[in-house]
């Protein structure tokens, strides 16, 4: 994947909410008529249950499915015809729900929800000296071409597809470490169908200095109102 599609600038991004739902579904009138211009991103911040959501790729298999679901203490286990594997939930986590009308004619439309958001996240973590990187990083949770890293640690990932003419966005952010037990239970739903996890691959926000504390509440405030600034961070 490129850094700039074509040398454009990043499609810009516009917070319109936050949802509280274990699968928060898209709005219902994503057609032609809708007011979002093309090439402009909206996005909802949510705060979903302790679980998983299943991305299409293990969503079309039954089999992988049935084993995550039979793992003890797992939690809201949810389904998504978007991108993926396995999109963790609960405290640890803050999701993310995009969606953009795509321009006619799109060259590589991936790229530029992608590096949209890569661009929103680090508006909003450069203060605090961080710089996202893009690309797959293994033995992070639900490894993918649009995960986003700090220094080789995944701190984000992209489920994407395309559409009717729109492009939808479901991520996650790690907000803090899970637990040891979050971490044993994530880890089997990785090993349900491939590599577990290596927590030297992970990040989170509360790991970034100046963020040391965060909570998911405080960092509702961070992403989504930058001039209300974290409650919840070590000074």
């Amino acid at each position: 994947m490129s850094s700039t599609p074509g040398g454009a600038s990043p499609w810009p991004v516009r917070v319109v909410g936050v949802t509280d739902a274990a699968n928060p579904d898209f709005p219902g009138q994503l057609d032609g008529d809708h007011r979002l211009p093309p090439a402009e991103l909206e996005l909802e911040l949510w705060r979903s249950p302790q679980g998983v959501t299943l991305g299409s790729s293990i969503a079309r298999r039954p089999e992988l499915v049935a084993a995550v679901r039979r793992i003890e203490g797992i939690g809201s286990v949810s389904i998504d015809r978007i991108g993926g594997t396995v999109g963790p939930g609960g405290t640890h986590w803050l999701g993310l729900l995009a969606w953009a009308r795509l321009p006619d004619p799109c060259p590589r439309p991936l790229d530029r929800l992608t590096l949209a958001l890569r661009a929103f996240l680090n508006s909003r973590l450069s203060p605090f000296g961080a710089s996202l990187e893009l690309g797959r990083v293994d033995g992070a949770w639900c490894p993918g071409f649009s995960d986003l890293a700090i220094d080789g640690r995944k701190l984000a990932g992209l489920g994407m597809r395309l559409t009717r003419g729109w492009g939808l966005v479901r991520g996650v952010v790690a907000v803090s470490p899970p637990d040891p037990e979050e971490l044993d239970r994530l880890d089997l739903c990785h090993r349900t169908f491939g590599p577990g996890l290596d927590p030297a691959r992970m990040i989170s926000l509360a790991e970034i200095p100046g963020l040391a504390g965060i909570d998911r509440d405080a960092a509702l405030g961070l992403l989504g109102d930058p001039s209300r600034p974290p409650a919840k961070m070590g000074r």
